[in-house]
């Protein structure tokens, strides 16, 4: 698991539900001790010991957990990438191209690590379709994801369907919508 999302989780769990938080679920997870670098790699294990901590920490299901922390996260980590982002994109275009800015973000940290497959298909002119495989049951996190990603860019994304295949796979079909003043700018 990158660092920069295990990192991130702790400020949202900050921001969230307080700065005392963290240790509760550190403590938890049975992780006293571990501190996480943005920079690091560490093991699916302890992402997902941490997940299960912050259930019972927040009260959320697993998943309505990774849709909100999907959410929140997508604006943090498009600053903090901002330079692998052409200017003019909006957020079809960034979902289009998420795949190939994740492989090249990891690659930088870790040339042998691999990356969740997400498949981005632009299906009509405001209607992607996602399908998301991976070992690590993230799924849920692509709910939120997409829509921080709309938000970052001044849209809306709703969901119009998912549903669950083999082997890890999850299908998603959201419809995007510019809001009305649109005011926000990548580049």
């Amino acid at each position: 698991m990158h660092g920069v999302i295990v990192s991130n989780f702790k400020r949202y769990l900050d921001e969230f539900i307080g700065t005392d938080a963290w240790g509760e679920v550190i403590a938890g997870a049975g992780l006293e001790g571990k501190t996480y670098l943005p920079v690091a790699l560490y093991p699916d294990e302890e992402m997902e010991a941490l997940l299960k901590a912050a259930e019972g920490a927040t009260g959320l299901r697993r998943d309505d957990l990774l849709a909100d922390f999907g959410e929140w996260v997508m604006g943090p980590l498009i600053d903090m990438y901002q330079a692998m982002i052409p200017p003019g994109w909006d957020a079809m275009t960034f979902l289009v191209n998420m795949q190939q800015i994740h492989e090249r973000i990891l690659r930088l940290k870790d040339p042998a690590a691999r990356a969740p497959n997400i498949l981005v298909h632009k299906r009509g002119e405001d209607t992607l379709e996602i399908h998301y495989y991976s070992h690590r049951n993230m799924a849920a996190m692509i709910l939120g994801a997409v829509k921080g990603v709309a938000a970052y860019f001044n849209e809306t994304a709703s969901l119009l369907g998912s549903e669950a295949g083999e082997g890890g796979e999850q299908r998603f079909v959201f419809h995007l919508e510019a809001n009305p003043a649109q005011a926000c700018e990548v580049g």
